[in-house]
């Protein structure tokens, strides 16, 4: 059977494209209201490596449901990161509104770029709606992925990593263009056993590990 070269994440760049902006310095020169929106997706299983397609079915990974279970339950790092992001953009004058509404990739409308000016880097959703809305002149978009990483080489499982992968972006409302976009991806390798119920300590330490590798990322990125 033709092998294919199975890496989930590259699916998850379903919003950025990986389209990398730095945030420029003049942007903390203007008074703003930004809006905060985190969104953080139910913990699951990703997978590297190379597999056929009967490998793949072969591979489902039910048994990391309770596994992924126990993730969502202790490490939702939501509020933690709405903290995090309402302190920075505070402390450099900004005023802060949490939007706590649910983003949903298959039904958010799509920003048409057709007319777009050409110079500049935009949201590929479109959330000019916020603005009117909650009375916002940005948003603060972040996509939150994680949970464990299983590295294939065929039906064989050749690692584990817990993963985690923040997806930003600061949207101009005006127009849907982008102060900011960056991908953040941090991993860390789960060595010794992982399936050791009911709190599974092993993972739980690798994955609170990565979030904080991430969160610590994202400080140094929303400057």
């Amino acid at each position: 059977m033709k092998k294919v070269f199975l890496l989930s994440l590259l699916a998850l760049f379903f919003i950025s494209c990986q389209v990398q902006v730095p945030l420029s310095a003049d942007y903390w020169t203007k008074t703003s209201k930004v809006g905060i929106m985190v969104n953080v997706n139910p913990a699951a299983k990703f997978r590297q490596g190379s597999q056929g397609l009967l490998d793949l079915a072969l591979t489902s990974g039910d048994k990391y449901q309770p596994v992924l279970a126990n993730i969502d339950k202790t490490m939702n790092p939501q509020q933690d990161l709405i903290n995090m992001y309402t302190e920075i953009l505070k402390s450099k004058g900004k005023e802060v509104v949490l939007i706590d509404e649910k983003f949903d990739a298959k039904t958010a409308p799509k920003f048409d770029k057709s007319n777009a000016d050409k110079s500049k880097k935009y949201s590929n959703y479109d959330f000019r709606a916020l603005k009117s809305k909650y009375g916002v002149d940005e948003v603060l978009f972040v996509n939150v992925n994680y949970g464990m990483m299983i590295s294939y080489y065929s039906m064989i499982e050749t690692g584990r990593a817990a993963y985690t992968y923040f997806d930003t972006r600061l949207v101009n409302l005006t127009d849907n263009s982008l102060y900011l976009a960056n991908d953040n991806v941090q991993m860390t390798p789960i060595k010794g056993k992982w399936d050791v119920p009911p709190a599974y300590e092993n993972v739980m330490t690798n994955m609170k590990a990565t979030i904080d590798k991430a969160m610590t990322i994202e400080k140094t990125v929303v400057k």
